[in-house]
């Protein structure tokens, strides 16, 4: 099993559209971390 780290650091810096911040939240939304760990990740 490989071990890989998830960081969700919202950030707007150099963005030029609104929602850019939601990025970590997104990737919690759509269940990343369960998807790697039934992959074996």
């Amino acid at each position: 099993m490989s071990t890989v780290r998830i960081i969700g650091a919202p950030t707007d810096y150099g963005a030029n559209r609104r929602g850019v911040d939601m990025g970590p939240s997104a990737i919690r939304y759509a269940g990343l971390a369960d998807q790697l760990a039934s992959a074996g990740v």
